[in-house]
């Protein structure tokens, strides 16, 4: 029995038991959808829980309500929608309203599926006008529901929604419910109209807070949704917060209430016009609320980003004239504002019409208050965490060695570690932003490494207090050790060495800091896992090659397949496996490039030594000798291609790397590309002159800089591998050097190795399902459809664009009948697809069905991990004789009345 079948059975077990069995078989609804995420199973699964729902009592019906709930957008996947909200609409009719408020919010959560049905439209309009407080709010959680993807609906309820609105016969925690309609509603231009003639109605009345925020909520949000009344809503709001003539200003709570709305629409701020932007700003009084303030400068913090140039000038001349914001009493407004003048001094634009002397005289005038606002006290981590982003921001933007006020900042961040200890001044955070300049910026590195040092040299508390921050500062890119500094600096915690050894591992110093902190960790009492993890780094920070040599790339190969054995151990027995993945391809691109520069050092090694003297550029020159040469380095080329082949597949699988992780992957591609040109170069099989480029960095760091650096450097010596007739040693050395640097410069594990920030994941399933570990029977010859029907699950901020299904059919003995077939297939609500393949069999075989996609940003092809394979038994067709009569044969009796040889026909 498959999975999905098996699973139906448990499920109508469940609904035959008693009431209590029947609810926690409910609850289970949206794991069993989120493990089968196939469109039969989903449908008939809803097919049961809609009899469920007709034939149930109460309880069970708000079960499902609420299963249905979490079920999300699984639920479009069914097909029997006719049926399914024809047995949910048979308890509509019910005289109970507990019973109809269930049937509401069910169908709320599957408006999705059928959103232009007729009898659902009617049953939400009457249900407006019931009495029952259950009812009308499962009404308006329907109303929202199928407002939100039918816009015949919104049309025709829209006036009946400011009918209710603008009457006094519903009361305001009723109008407060119905506002939420507005919110997500799919709206045509006509229904925008009637909207913001309902909003001028009733904003002209007196109404609650309440009210007055739920409906400017509401309203917003539908101007946030469609995009275009996104003005109209921003010169409304500004009306109400500074209304002309010799109106009423708003209270201080609507004037909250106001500013928060502004926030949310300020996230478009190519959208203002200079006008509004003049009055926005105009409304910073001196007497404001701490919390007016706060949302204030959030606002004009979301307008700085990308705004129009005027804007722009405007909100600088804001900042640089308020400046005494960032002293105020209140942390909460100081800290924002520090955030929001950084954040319009930071733009490049900023400073278009200034002189460099002006710009020196602002931002010394600047650097005052944010040293004031530095070293204020202690802060909450979310405020200091912002803060210093800020300062991390204005740092990074302006020059360390051009600007005056930089190393003044820097000092200020310093003076917070003068006292041994440890104290509340938000000492973890401005490390952070230390770690956060050193990783970006390397002009600050020398000194921020020294002081880390000196931290370490003087004040042992401190620098234990934070082991993670300090190892990292004293490890960093282009740094070593000072003499007689310790390898290992925290000796009584494990997690403080793996802390280090980590930070080794990141800014490569793997012999030298993080092989002896991961050799005094001790593995008796950890779990498997860990410990299979812990061997493995230790045997990767041991591969490390300094000296270019035979023997040194031999033991780099050894220590790298005893890495790559302990990962793949530890993948196939732990819960944890998946997040082995990029380490396990990683660490065999690593040993693949260390088997190309092994091949091509063996190569060269006899010709820079006992053969290197006819090989001189001189009359002693062997041409035979050369030839030879070019016959042992061409097989090198293939070494070298197999290694490419493998970073290029660690690349495509790299999808949910971190921008910084995916550049040092890339670069580490680069590697052996650089490695592959410059003997096809010496070969002849590509000219000296070819342009290898480096692609733009996404994330520019100081590991990705260096490794760029160093590959720039090999990438111009390209050019000297030229000669007329036969290479020289003069030739034969440079390529050495060039293997020499490609192979001894250190790789630094980017932090996707150890921390994966996104997921994408492919859930497939086929029809014909297959049962465990039993084949398809197909006959010879016979061409049956197997459909492929998949669920994409993603955190990773970039959507996917196309989906490509590859269905590979390898045969078990004839290889040469082995396909690949594809198929693009579009998805559905972005999150489903489904793929149609004709396939004909010839003998046993496997189907492997797999992923590749297309991200929306990039627009890059690449590989989604797993996939699922059919295996399909193919048997021979039966071949029927034809037999000819040779003349009259009788018809023979019917067997059932020939009965011999038996009891009851002692004659026969």
């Amino acid at each position: 029995m498959s999975g999905t079948a098996q699973a139906q059975t448990i499920f109508d077990k469940g609904l035959r038991g008693p009431v209590s069995e029947q609810l926690g078989t409910i609850s289970n609804l949206s794991r069993l959808f989120e493990e089968n995420p196939a469109p039969t199973f989903v449908n008939s699964m809803l097919l049961r829980v809609a009899d469920a729902f007709k034939d149930g009592n109460l309880d069970l019906r708000v079960a499902i309500a609420r299963a249905l709930s979490q079920c999300g957008t699984h639920l479009t996947l069914a097909f029997s929608t006719p049926e399914i909200f024809r047995r949910i609409l048979t308890v509509s009719h019910s005289n109970d309203p507990n019973a109809r408020e269930t049937v509401l919010d069910v169908l709320a959560e599957l408006s999705a599926l059928l959103p232009e049905s007729n009898q659902c439209h009617h049953l939400i309009r009457e249900s407006l006008s019931t009495s029952h407080e259950g009812e009308f709010r499962a009404t308006c959680h329907a109303l929202k529901s199928f407002a939100s993807l039918s816009r015949t609906f919104s049309e025709s309820i829209v006036l009946q929604i400011g009918k209710i609105l603008e009457e006094d016969e519903a009361s305001e925690p009723r109008k407060v419910q119905l506002c939420s309609a507005f919110s997500t509603m799919s709206a045509t231009a006509q229904v925008v109209e009637q909207v913001f003639g309902i909003a001028d109605t009733i904003l002209r009345r007196t109404i609650s807070d309440e009210y007055f925020h739920a409906f400017i909520d509401s309203t917003t949000s539908l101007c946030i949704e469609i995009r275009y009344a996104i003005s109209k809503q921003i010169g409304l709001l500004l009306k109400l917060l500074t209304p002309p003539g010799k109106e009423q200003p708003p209270s201080e709570t609507r004037r909250t209430i106001i500013l928060k709305e502004l926030k949310r629409l300020a996230e478009f701020p190519t959208i203002w016009s200079e006008e509004q932007v003049k009055i926005f700003l105009a409304s910073l009084k001196p007497g404001m609320t701490s919390r007016s303030l706060m949302d204030f400068f959030d606002a004009t913090t979301s307008l700085s980003r990308n705004c129009p140039i005027e804007n722009l000038f405007a909100l600088k001349n804001l900042a640089m004239s308020n400046t005494g914001y960032g002293s105020h009493a209140n942390p909460e407004v100081s800290v924002r504002f520090v955030y929001f003048a950084s954040q319009v001094v930071c733009t490049p634009r900023a400073f278009e019409k200034d002189s460099p002397e002006a710009i020196e005289c602002t931002m010394m005038a600047f650097s005052v208050v944010v040293v004031s606002t530095c070293t204020c006290g202690k802060l909450k981590t979310r405020l200091a965490s912002k803060l210093f982003r800020a300062i991390g921001d204005l740092l990074l933007a302006f020059p360390y060695t051009e600007n005056v006020f930089c190393p003044m900042i820097i000092s200020a961040l310093f003076s917070a570690f003068d006292s041994p200890g440890t104290d509340d001044s938000n000492q973890k955070e401005r490390l952070e932003l230390l770690c956060r300049l050193v990783d970006s910026e390397k002009m600050y590195i020398p000194e921020i490494h020294k002081w880390a040092c000196q931290v370490k040299n003087e004040k042992k508390k401190l620098f234990d207090a934070y082991p993670s921050q300090f190892s990292y500062l004293i490890l960093a890119v282009g740094t070593s050790l000072p003499e007689n500094c310790p390898q290992v600096f925290y000796d009584e915690c494990d997690v403080a060495k793996y802390e280090t050894a980590r930070s080794a591992f990141r800014n490569g110093h793997w012999k030298s800091v993080a092989s002896p902190n991961l050799d005094a960790l001790n593995l008796y009492h950890m779990p498997q896992f860990e410990k299979k993890w812990i061997i493995a780094l230790r045997e990767i920070a041991a591969s490390e090659v300094t000296c270019l040599g035979l023997d040194n790339l031999e033991k780099q190969q050894n220590h790298l397949i005893s890495a790559l054995s302990a990962l793949k151990s530890a993948k196939s027995g732990s819960r944890f496996g998946a997040d082995l993945r990029f380490p396990i391809g990683m660490t065999s691109a690593m040993l693949s490039s260390s088997y190309a520069h092994f091949h091509l050092l063996s190569v060269l090694h006899p010709f820079l030594t006992v053969l290197s003297g006819a090989l001189q550029n001189d009359s002693f020159f062997n041409p035979l000798m050369a030839k030879r040469f070019l016959v042992a380095l061409s097989p090198c080329e293939a070494s070298i291609n197999e290694a490419l082949n493998d970073w290029s597949a660690l690349c495509r699988a790299s999808f949910c790397a971190d921008s910084t992780s995916f550049d040092l992957i890339t670069l580490y591609y680069l590697r052996v590309s650089v490695l592959l040109v410059s003997v096809r170069v010496i070969l002849k099989k590509q000219s000296p002159d070819t342009i290898v480029q480096i692609p733009p960095m996404n994330s520019a760091r100081t590991c990705s800089l260096l490794q760029k650096e160093r590959l720039e450097w090999v990438i111009d010596k390209i050019k000297y591998l030229r000669y007329d007739s036969h290479p020289n040693i003069n030739t034969i050395k440079l390529l050495y050097t060039i293997t020499e640097q490609l192979a001894t410069i250190p790789y630094m594990l980017p932090r996707f190795f150890f921390h994966q920030f996104y997921h994408v994941d492919f859930k497939i399933s086929t029809t014909p399902q297959i049962e465990k570990e039993k084949p398809i029977n197909v006959m010879v010859g016979e061409t049956i459809p197997i459909r492929v029907d998949g669920a994409i699950s993603s955190t990773h901020p970039s959507q996917i664009r196309t989906v490509i299904v590859f269905a590979e059919v390898t045969y078990h003995t004839n290889h040469s009948h082995n396909q690949v077939l594809k198929e693009i297939v579009d998805q559905i609500d972005s999150k489903y697809f489904t793929a149609q393949f004709l396939l004909s069999f010839k003998a046993n075989c496997d189907v492997k069905f797999r992923i590749e996609f297309i991200d929306q940003t990039t627009r890059k092809q690449w590989k989604a991990d797993g996939g699922t394979t059919v295996p399909v038994a193919v048997r021979e067709k039966y071949h029927q004789t034809e037999f000819k009569r040779a003349g009259a044969v009788p018809i023979p009796a019917d067997p059932r009345y020939m009965v011999r040889s038996t009891m009851f026909n002692p004659e026969a």
